[in-house]
């Protein structure tokens, strides 16, 4: 079975509080867009997880997620299933962009289809949480407003229609336990629900929210990599109807509804960073 792992861009991102595991409470507007990770999946009769990659060399810090979700599906249902997994790794690492806990969805929802295990969405959200937080989104994708530690979720209708979305990575990795420690949660914005009541209208104006958005990571990100918050101003100087960096960093996306970028800007960015034009 080949998949493929579309990644996600935050629209707006507030980090409310530090939670007593650890975790932090937020809000966010995901959305999906179709750029990911190439995944193909068969089953094995021995009995072992096979797994391996190509593309963007991927750390060597422990087991992939891949092969964790599938331990994890294999242990839920008590079965000695094998499969064998190869993972085209496309999404640049520690950008923000969820690539990682995307494979992790689609490995879920890909064999417990080929499985024949039957499990709702409700239960592979509930086992996905284990994995990582934005994991449950990934299960059913599309757009969505989160909450709690980003799995309690609200199906939005999409915000961005058509156009193009301009992905760019500065080859920075930024770690999410380190933008979390170093957020000072006393300068974070202040949350509310008006952004909820706004995105959760079905012919909600793009234009509205983005002057609501924003992203609590911005500050502390620019501030030590000046370079990030110039690519923001770039897209934005290029015509760009919103930019934003994604997650906690370090990718910086724009919205171009024309569905062209100027190529001077392609350009211009093209010459340090990995740049991506995604056509929604």
């Amino acid at each position: 079975m080949k998949i493929s792992a579309d990644c996600k861009i935050n629209l707006h991102l507030h980090i409310k509080e530090k939670l007593p595991d650890g975790y932090h409470s937020l809000e966010t507007v995901f959305h999906q867009i179709p750029f990911g990770d190439e995944i193909d999946i068969v089953t094995s009769d021995d009995g072992l997880i096979h797994f391996s990659s190509s593309g963007i060399e991927i750390p060597d810090g422990g087991t992939n997620i891949c092969v964790k979700a599938a331990e994890l599906l294999r242990n839920l249902c008590g079965k000695n299933y094998g499969c064998r997994i190869r993972l085209k790794k496309n999404v640049p690492i520690g950008a923000g962009l969820g690539g990682g806990s995307s494979d992790a969805a689609a490995v879920l929802k890909a064999l417990n289809n080929i499985w024949k295990l039957n499990l709702t969405k409700a239960e592979l959200e509930t086992a996905g949480l284990e994995l990582g937080a934005d994991v449950p989104f990934f299960i059913s994708g599309g757009c969505a407003w989160a909450e709690g530690k980003g799995e309690i979720l609200t199906a939005l209708e999409p915000l961005l229609e058509k156009g193009v979305i301009l992905l760019v990575y500065p080859y920075i990795h930024i770690s999410t336990p380190w933008a979390y420690k170093n957020l000072n949660l006393n300068l974070t914005k202040s949350g509310d629900n008006v952004i909820f009541a706004e995105v959760s209208k079905k012919r909600a104006s793009r234009r509205h929210c983005k002057e609501m958005f924003f992203n609590d990571f911005e500050a502390l990100v620019f501030e030590k990599y000046p370079e990030i918050g110039k690519i923001k101003k770039m897209m934005i100087d290029g015509g760009a109807d919103l930019s934003a960096m994604s997650g906690s960093g370090s990718a910086v996306f724009g919205y171009f509804p024309s569905g062209t970028v100027p190529g001077e800007l392609m350009s211009k960015l093209g010459k340090s960073c990995f740049v991506k034009a995604v056509k929604l």
